[in-house]
């Protein structure tokens, strides 16, 4: 009994030394499971491939161990100790738009660099183009001549197209103007009867209104289309900020150069204000279907129709 006792002392005392000699036991697990674990081994480990994990693999030839005898001897044996780390990236589930950069400006949309450079600039970008109502004048280059492609005159100021008639030799417009000027207006506001119709003009806005090349007709060249009764358009006029005859009367501008004749009304305003001439014609079917020349007030509103300038 006394000898089995012995033998087992013997045999703790050996295991015991064993134990604490070794350095070849692992380190302990990081508990908390974290995101970022260090581990160290004296064996280099190959690295395991994960998407979510990089390894930074980092060699120390002076790394020591605890010091022991039987450590020491160890390293003498195998200096070089392997150091791994592994860094764990949580990508997230959240995705978002590539931004756009432009000459340095960081921008969510393709072009907002031009305002948003400014710290004065406006909170949202500027719009490309302004939409004008019926009655307010655009803003157009009055220089630029119309493209004449048969008998199509497309005014190139606004991009509207006129059908032309000849009528004894000269061009006319086929259907009343309607560029958007200052002193001119839709009869009753409505923008449809701009297009069917044409715009009204003040005698002051008339003299603008042909286009590069083109004037308003005078005297003479009324005369050659008065009874052309098929070529008119009966847009009816505006007086004193209202519209009437629409569709019963037609109202001209003539050439501002043009003076009273024998013959011609007078409107009974021109004793106490500016008048010009005017060309008026009845619609088939309405009143005595008649056609004449009168003074009225320039600042009525009548149609325009343009002549080639000769």
């Amino acid at each position: 009994m006394k000898h089995f006792i012995s033998l087992l002392g013997i045999v703790g005392v050996i295991t015991v030394f064993s134990a604490c000699s070794g350095d070849d036991a692992p380190e302990p697990v990081n508990p908390d499971n974290s995101a970022t674990t260090i581990s160290s081994s004296s064996v280099a480990a190959a690295p395991q491939e994960t998407s979510s994990a990089t390894d930074i693999t980092t060699s120390s030839p002076d790394a020591s161990t605890p010091a022991s005898s039987s450590s020491k001897a160890k390293k003498d044996k195998d200096p070089a100790v392997v150091m791994t780390t592994r860094v764990t990236i949580d990508t997230g589930a959240t995705s978002f738009d590539d931004p756009y950069f432009s000459s340095g400006i960081f921008c969510w949309t393709e072009g907002c660099e031009e305002w948003a450079s400014s710290a004065s600039g406006p909170d949202i970008p500027p719009e490309d183009s302004i939409t004008l109502s019926s009655d307010v004048p655009a803003q157009l280059n009055m220089d630029t001549p119309p493209v004449i492609e048969g008998l199509v005159m497309t005014d190139m100021r606004d991009t509207q197209k006129y059908d032309l008639r000849d009528v004894n030799g000269t061009l006319w417009t086929a259907k009343n103007l309607n560029i958007s000027l200052n002193g001119s207006n839709c009869y009753g506001g409505n923008a449809n009867n701009c297009k069917e119709m044409g715009r009204l003009y003040t005698l002051s806005a008339a003299k603008n209104a042909c286009p590069v090349g083109w004037k308003l007709p005078s005297r003479a060249d009324f005369e050659a289309a008065r009874s052309l009764t098929d070529f008119w358009k009966y847009g009816g006029r505006g007086k004193d900020g209202n519209e009437d005859f629409m569709g019963e009367m037609g109202f001209y501008w003539l050439d501002a150069s043009e003076e009273v004749q024998e013959g011609d009304k007078i409107s009974d305003v021109c004793s106490n204000t500016s008048c010009a001439m005017i060309f008026v014609i009845d619609a088939p079917g309405y009143g005595d279907e008649e056609s004449k020349f009168q003074h009225d007030s320039q600042a009525k509103g009548f149609s325009v129709r343009c002549v080639q300038a000769k």
